[in-house]
């Protein structure tokens, strides 16, 4: 007779304290619901339901005239005037797909508060994967202050207005970073495939991890992303057999409206007569940078290429691609790796230096936007949004040394105590 050890089985304290986390959540939730009800905006999500439900009960082509017309009464409250976002849809019909719940839902403003309250979730999601990324024995404190940071940030926050799906988008480049690590690469590569759209955004990331899965042979993550791909192109096309010209349409228009920020054109702002010179020397140069990280983390371990992807998400706004300020959000990944090594390498000071650089990050949008945007217009707006991605890049070149190597030497490893 073999002895069976007794099994553990849930106390009534268990399903107590399960209960009193589930009704705590539904209650932000229906709280969070209810304060979304009162935002204004929401462009970026109503491009999306338009053109969904306008296709799902209208029979309208998602990417005819008359889905921006219509977002643009929504968010106006009449037609677009110069200046304003077109609001043209150029998401692929297999990623509009994913919209089409929403669109069962014949209240806009009451799709968008649900919409929007996923976004928020996937925001908080997004900091704690960021830090999980870092592998960083974060102090309790700090995770409160980093969550605050990464929500109630100029950019996020900016994101949340618009509900922008760069959120959703962010959340699962750090799910992709964090899958390829704990070699889950179907994963990998299902997160890949509903992210293939907003390429301003994540186009150069998905290119290098396409670029390093294939130099490591890890045909999984192809896999996972081509059995995704596939079974959404085939909804597709059964859906809407003829989308593909539609859509390269409506993407060549969104390229040619004069909306939204581009380093050629706050170059022309900040610098009117040597504008186009001094633009792509500075593209040039970030070319050229970003040239050599990837090489060089093709062939380095998973240390270097989490530091070279953190590089990639903070270049790609400076590229020259038109963008937005919500766009942004997505740099709260590198900013998680730059405050974790500053906390480790500088353990001495790290509590006022990590503190004190997460403030700079937090309030200098803020303070630039209440107290010069009324001054300044135009030119504030290129600066805030210049700010963000410049200093991600200095300080993931700054911390770069000790970020991609181990710490080898008894200097370092002293430092770290």
């Amino acid at each position: 007779m073999t002895f069976q050890p007794p099994s553990k089985s849930l106390t009534s304290r268990d399903y107590q304290f399960i209960a009193l986390v589930t009704i705590l959540f539904l209650a932000v939730s229906t709280a969070l619901v209810y304060a979304n009800l009162t935002l204004t905006g929401g462009g970026d999500f109503y491009t999306h339901w338009v053109a969904s439900r306008g296709f799902v009960f209208e029979k309208i082509d998602p990417y005819s005239g008359e889905v921006p017309a219509r977002v643009q009464e929504l968010v106006y409250k009449d037609s677009a005037k110069a200046g304003d976002e077109p609001y043209i849809l150029d998401t692929p019909f297999h990623i509009l797909l994913l919209y089409f719940p929403f669109s069962l839902f014949s209240d806009p403003q009451l799709a968008r508060a649900l919409y929007t309250l996923l976004l928020e979730l996937a925001l908080f999601a997004l900091a704690l994967l960021s830090l999980r990324l870092t592998d960083w024995e974060v102090p309790r404190y700090f995770w409160i202050l980093f969550l605050i940071f990464s929500i109630f940030n100029f950019y996020a926050f900016q994101a949340i207005l618009e509900s922008s799906p760069v959120l959703l988008l962010g959340l699962a480049y750090a799910g992709i970073l964090l899958a390829l690590r704990a070699e889950q690469d179907e994963l990998a590569g299902a997160l890949m495939a509903v992210s293939l759209y907003y390429w301003e955004v994540g186009g150069p990331f998905l290119l290098l991890v396409a670029w390093r899965a294939y130099r490591e042979r890890r045909t999984r993550v192809f896999a996972g992303l081509g059995m995704i791909t596939f079974a959404l192109s085939a909804v597709s096309f059964l859906v809407y057999p003829n989308w593909i010209i539609p859509y390269l349409r409506a993407g060549m228009n969104n390229l040619r409206a004069d909306f939204g920020f581009s380093t050629h054109e706050i170059f022309t702002h900040l610098f009117p007569s040597q504008s186009g010179f001094y633009v792509w020397i500075f593209i040039g140069i970030l070319v050229i940078a970003l040239g050599y990280e990837w090489n060089a983390a093709l062939q380095a371990d998973n240390r270097r290429f989490y530091w070279a992807a953190s590089l990639t998400l903070a270049i790609t706004p400076l590229l020259g691609f038109r963008s937005e300020m919500e766009h942004l959000a997505v740099l709260v990944i590198p900013f998680a790796l730059i405050f974790s090594v500053v906390y480790d390498r500088w353990r001495h000071i790290a509590n006022v230096l990590t503190f004190f650089l997460l403030l700079i990050v937090f309030v200098i949008p803020w303070v630039a936007f209440f107290f010069a945007m009324s001054r300044y217009g135009r030119i504030v707006q290129d600066i805030i949004f210049l700010f963000l991605p410049l200093a991600a890049i200095i300080g993931l070149y700054w911390i770069r040394w000790w970020a991609i190597r181990p710490p080898r030497v008894w200097s370092d490893l002293a430092a770290r105590r």
